[in-house]
């Protein structure tokens, strides 16, 4: 199956944009493996920008990171949760989340925001932000194109799919500092006050709670 989406040049023009140093949110899932909040991918999972790989052909380490708790709960916890319908969430699931409030440092980073997309081959958030998971391989192309022709990027910037209201980035810890980020706060999603962030944001959108 195709999207339609066309492969990237071999010199597209990006555009960079700066991020100013700034406290950013990231959910993280002990689920399955120990993660903590300062875990990147290490090219694993399947997600619309990664994993993608460097020039001598390693996995980038990558960390997801959004500019509000609500965002991140919407890009991680309730990543899968239909809207429209309504769909359900476990609320028991809470216990195997985590919300980080890091610091980072200014940054600089590919744009795949909507205003800059036009001159990436006519793209437009349609198709490559809002797209579905089928869609992965052909978007990973344009995040693997933009971290191999920009150089100096430290990340990929855009706006998140689940919640238009906010930031994404998508960090390379190749090209960070050491350490890549500062960690403020490492709160339970499990326990109060977050969990009832959570819930508050589960009631408005009319999700069933089981």
């Amino acid at each position: 199956m195709s999207c339609g989406l066309p492969v990237p040049s071999p010199a597209e023009p990006f555009t960079l944009r700066s991020i100013p140093a700034d406290r950013w949110y990231h959910v993280y899932c002990t689920r399955e493996f120990p993660t903590t909040a300062l875990t990147f991918a290490e090219g694993w999972g399947d997600t619309r920008f990664a994993p993608i790989t460097g020039d001598d052909g390693a996995a980038v380490h990558t960390y997801y990171a959004a500019s509000t708790p609500e965002v991140a709960y919407m890009e991680s916890v309730l990543h899968d949760v239909v809207l429209e319908p309504p769909g359900l969430f476990e609320v028991d699931t809470l216990r195997h989340y985590h919300l980080a409030t890091v610091q980072l440092p200014a940054l600089e980073g590919v744009s795949f925001h909507s205003l800059d997309l036009p001159r990436l081959q006519g793209l437009d958030r349609a198709r490559f932000i809002d797209s579905l998971p089928a869609c992965y391989p052909e978007t990973r192309a344009w995040a693997q194109a933009a971290y191999r022709q920009q150089p100096t990027a430290r990340c990929l910037t855009y706006g998140s799919r689940r919640n238009d209201m906010g930031r994404c980035l998508m960090l390379f810890k190749q090209r960070l500092s050491d350490p890549p980020l500062t960690v403020l706060g490492d709160e339970s999603l499990a326990l109060s006050p977050r969990r009832g962030e959570v819930l508050a944001l589960v009631r408005s959108l009319g999700i069933f709670e089981i």
